[in-house]
């Protein structure tokens, strides 16, 4: 049986692993929604498979492996330097799979000015891939440019994931109370997020306003105070004024209170999944926010806000729209719901997935059928 060494995260967690919310925000590389990806991989590919995680020994994996696999993310970015992965990366004899590579411009322009290092990365994996798997046509772009060109779009491996088994969603009566929202952001201490209009600050504002639940992925105090680390270095007065300016509370207390309320955060993806049940509408601008609750069976639309949502939102057949263009706001939310077009979603999903298949075949990969259950893949009606 092969055997295989995946860079990459762990599978999941439990924060009572972790003596500090920073080295829990670490392990999930800074956004919970990495655990999609990472766990997709895992279970869509058979064999004998064991984590190296991101600092390894080339050598013993030339010797104890047949090939590296990598459940890559946005990594074709101005803004990443991969050098340290190159340096490993370039020791390594064996095949390099890399599943789900994406770019991110935030103005959708194809000449990106990559860091040194990770144009080595690059190398180091085209020298030693059969083809490489991309998000959509943007990266694949971008990549030919670059002057890569054994690039198969197969869109982000999430897609083809379900964590439990689902009916085939259906919109019905709209219910604002049931709809979960998400945003993006990261640490709240980058004042201009919270001094200037956004969608995302929006979002925040109108889930604050009318109580209802939203999903955080990478936003750092808030997950800190949902997983029980309120570390007075995270929460000094300076962030907490700008978190009452972000969600235009009346006071600290009263978004603390809050975000204990409603804020929804999950370090296990099955737990993830299960929690969408509880919700008629997903709705924002989190990518695998919206893929997990597609493929939970709920409905859910995705405001693309930069190359990267897009291009996936394009290949996909994502329920979405450009972000800019909603209002945020009850009539806003009902009229995307009332327009969602879901089987367009799933007829996609179910061809992608032959293509998937394909790529994983010509990098000498065996699909693991198991990870595979009924869905609306097999029972939508077209």
């Amino acid at each position: 049986m092969p055997r295989y060494a995946f860079v990459s995260i762990a599978h999941g967690h439990s924060p009572a692993d972790f003596k500090t919310f920073q080295h829990l925000y670490g392990a999930v590389g800074q956004n919970t929604g990495n655990l999609l990806f990472t766990n997709a991989v895992w279970r869509q590919i058979a064999g004998d498979k064991e984590r190296i995680g991101f600092t390894f020994d080339p050598e013993r994996v030339n010797e104890r492996f047949d090939a590296v696999i990598i459940p890559a993310a946005n990594w074709v970015n101005p803004g990443v330097d991969f050098a340290h992965i190159a340096d490993l990366l370039e020791k390594l004899t064996i095949p390099i799979v890399v599943i789900g590579l994406g770019a991110q411009s935030p103005d959708h322009q194809l000449a990106i000015d990559l860091p040194e290092g990770t144009l080595r990365f690059l190398k180091a994996v085209f020298d030693r891939a059969e083809s490489v798997s991309v998000r959509g046509a943007f990266t694949h772009d971008v990549l030919k440019k670059l002057g890569f060109h054994n690039v198969r779009v197969t869109g982000c491996p999430s897609l083809y994931c379900d964590f439990r088994s689902f009916e085939p969603p259906k919109t019905r009566e709209f219910e604002l109370d049931r709809c979960l929202l998400n945003a993006t952001r990261f640490s709240a201490g980058h004042a201009p997020f919270a001094r200037d209009r956004s969608v995302n600050r929006s979002i925040f504002r109108f889930a604050y306003e009318r109580g209802l639940d939203i999903l955080y992925q990478s936003e750092k105090e808030e997950l800190a105070l949902l997983f029980g680390f309120p570390e007075p270095e995270l929460f000094d007065d300076r962030t907490k004024s700008l978190m009452t300016q972000i969600y235009a509370a009346e006071s600290w207390d009263a978004v603390a209170a809050y975000v204990q309320k409603h804020g929804r955060a999950f370090l296990d993806v099955n737990a993830w999944s299960d929690a969408m049940t509880d919700y008629r509408f997903v709705c924002g601008t989190r990518l695998h926010g919206t893929i997990m609750a597609l493929n939970s069976g709920v409905p859910a639309m995705l405001l693309w806000h930069d190359s990267r949502t897009r291009e996936m939102a394009e290949f996909a057949k994502i329920p979405s729209m450009d972000a800019t263009r909603l209002d945020i706001s009850e009539g806003g939310l009902r009229a995307a719901y009332e327009g969602l077009d879901l089987d367009h979603y799933y007829r996609r999903r179910r061809e992608a997935h032959s293509v998937y298949n394909s790529f994983l075949e010509a990098n000498r990969l065996e699909y693991n059928s198991e990870s595979h259950i009924n869905t609306p893949d097999e029972t939508a009606a077209g």
